[in-house]
């Protein structure tokens, strides 16, 4: 699935789903959009099946009952407003920024001084307390696709957590 819009041509005009549709349950946003493929892959088998069964209604049917699924693939409930806590001291802008300072003065390559546990796969399912930043641009091309692939990427994880692919702080003194 894609981002951005499809539009469709009927008898001349540009026919284009809404962004946003409110059935009676409740608000729906469109969040992506199938590529042409996909669509020809969902419209095809459908106008057949509709021009089989009832030649011009038939068609008419397919073509209404692949938009129908189309909308269904694309429309998702909005996720609404995510809130962070508030901190009760109320520093919290200056921890952030100084959290920020840090990491643009103190990070280093991985592993730098940390050692993670025996069994766990570092970078994957155990970090530094402070956490890390993926730094693609200290990789090869083949480890940056191979850390975008899904189910194996928790070993190109691993890899990069060896070879310096994460920045992360060192232990802190006190």
């Amino acid at each position: 699935m894609r981002r951005g819009s499809a539009v469709y041509r009927v008898r001349g005009r540009r026919f284009q789903l809404p962004v946003a549709i409110s059935p009676p349950w409740g608000k729906y946003e469109r969040h992506a959009h199938l590529f042409w493929r996909i669509r020809a892959l969902l419209w095809l088998p459908l106008l057949v099946i509709g021009w089989a069964l009832a030649r011009g209604i038939g068609l008419l049917a397919g073509a209404a009952i692949a938009i129908l699924i189309e909308a269904m693939f694309s429309y998702r409930k909005p996720k609404g407003e995510r809130s962070m806590p508030t901190p009760a001291d109320g520093n919290a802008r200056e921890e952030a920024r100084s959290a920020l300072q840090r990491w643009a003065t103190e990070a280093v390559p991985s592993p730098g001084a940390w050692q993670p546990p025996s069994g766990c796969l570092p970078a994957w399912n155990w970090a530094p307390p402070d956490g890390m930043r993926p730094r693609l641009d200290r990789v090869p091309s083949w480890v940056q696709t191979w850390y975008k692939t899904p189910f194996i990427d928790r070993y190109a994880h691993a890899w990069m957590w060896r070879h310096g692919g994460w920045d992360v702080l060192p232990p802190s003194t006190s």
